[in-house]
């Protein structure tokens, strides 16, 4: 039908809608970052807007953003404050790993497991700052009780994130496109995943 072709409703037209929507996330978020210290309140403020996007909840995006740009920013830089020290920990530590050559394997197991705990503590955290009020240490406690709870989810969750680092990184185009659209992708990856779990949450409570 063409009359259906040209519907401004159909799925064509709805992914290109969405993919812009995603490259204006993206642009909002990489210029709210730039101060580095912003990290945090930027990117809780994409996951408000994303939780909404993944369900078509959302209207607007650049007047939504910087409400909750506003809103979580006290949390948001905090919760960054925590996470930007283990992020740079961690990668002394897989350097270390990958540059020495008679590494102990007790060590490797240690940095795994560090990397594991840290994500656990992570992931969920600035979609539950996005989602609910609560306070920062039963944000970070939520995440990892969630992490261990849908152990099988967050497990695909991040085979899933690890797999777009892998498609970004894969040269120098991809790269280019990946800094264009990346971060929400994988902010977008997480939200979809976080939306279904909070939704099964509320429901048992």
């Amino acid at each position: 039908d063409k009359m259906a072709l040209f519907n401004i409703n159909n799925s064509f037209f709805k992914f290109i809608n969405k993919l812009l929507d995603v490259l204006l996330l993206n642009l909002l978020w990489i210029l709210c970052s730039l101060p580095v210290v912003t990290i945090g309140a930027a990117t809780c403020a994409a996951f408000s807007v994303t939780l909404k996007m993944v369900d078509d909840e959302e209207g607007y995006i650049v007047k939504p953003f910087f409400k909750y740009f506003k809103q979580n920013f006290k949390q948001g830089t905090l919760m960054w404050i925590f996470t930007a020290p283990q992020i740079y920990l961690l990668y002394l530590l897989w350097q270390l790993v990958f540059k020495s050559d008679d590494i102990n394997a007790i060590i490797i197991i240690g940095v795994i497991f560090l990397t594991a705990l840290s994500i656990s503590i992570n992931i969920y955290s600035y979609p539950l700052i996005a989602r609910y009020e609560n306070s920062l240490k039963k944000i970070i406690k939520n995440s990892f009780g969630i992490s261990i709870q849908y152990f099988g989810k967050t497990i695909i969750l991040i085979a899933v994130i690890a797999l777009e680092f892998f498609l970004i990184l894969w040269n120098r185009w991809t790269l280019l496109v990946g800094i264009i659209i990346g971060p929400e992708f994988v902010i977008y990856t997480i939200s979809g995943v976080s939306k279904k779990i909070f939704l099964q949450i509320e429901k048992q409570q």
